[in-house]
C-alpha cells in the first residue's frame, strides 16, 4: 500500500458520503412536504401523519448534519502511515478472519461504508464499531476476536 492509494480511498469515501448528503437532503425535503401536507389535510382529530413525517424530517436532518461534520473532518484529515505503529483512527488495516481477507479503513464516520481504489475494496469503520474497537491499540500480527467469537489476526497495518 503507499499514499497515494490510501489518499485515494479517502477521497472515495468523502464522495460517498457526499452522496449519501444529498440523499438525505432530498428525503429530508420530502418528509417536509409531507408535513406541511399532512397537517392541513388531516381527516380525523387523531390523524398524527403530519406529526410522523415531522419527526422522519427531523431525523433526516440531524442524520444529515452528521453526515457533513464528519465530511468536513475527512477532507482535513492528514493521511498517515501506520506501519510499525498502534491501530488508530486513519488506519489502513488488512485482516484475517475465518479465511477470508478483509481491508478497513478506521475514520470516525462513515462507518460501513464500501470503497474501492486501485481495484482494492475497503470497508469503512468506526472506533465505536465491535471490530475498530478491537482494532484500536492493536498492531500488524495482533491476534482479534470479536464479541461474537471470530478470530483472526491482524496482517498488515498502513
Amino acid at each position: 500500500m503507499n499514499r497515494e492509494m490510501k489518499q485515494a480511498l479517502l477521497e472515495a469515501v468523502i464522495h460517498a458520503l457526499e452522496a449519501e448528503l444529498v440523499r438525505q437532503a432530498q428525503a429530508n425535503a420530502q418528509s417536509n412536504a409531507a408535513t406541511t401536507f399532512s397537517a392541513s389535510n388531516a381527516d380525523k382529530q387523531r390523524d398524527t401523519t403530519g406529526f410522523e413525517a415531522a419527526y422522519l424530517a427531523r431525523g433526516y436532518a440531524q442524520h444529515a448534519l452528521t453526515l457533513r461534520n464528519h465530511i468536513d473532518q475527512l477532507k482535513t484529515m492528514e493521511v498517515e502511515d501506520f506501519t510499525g505503529q498502534e491501530i488508530d483512527v486513519g488506519a489502513l488495516v488488512e485482516v484475517e478472519m475465518d479465511g477470508d481477507v478483509d481491508c478497513y479503513l478506521l475514520l470516525n464516520g462513515g462507518g460501513g461504508t464500501e470503497v474501492s481504489a486501485d481495484g482494492k475494496t475497503v470497508t469503512v469503520i468506526t472506533p465505536e464499531s465491535p471490530l475498530g474497537q478491537v482494532l484500536m491499540g492493536n498492531i500488524e500480527a495482533g491476534f482479534v476476536e470479536l464479541p461474537s467469537g471470530a478470530e483472526g489476526i491482524i496482517l498488515s497495518v498502513f
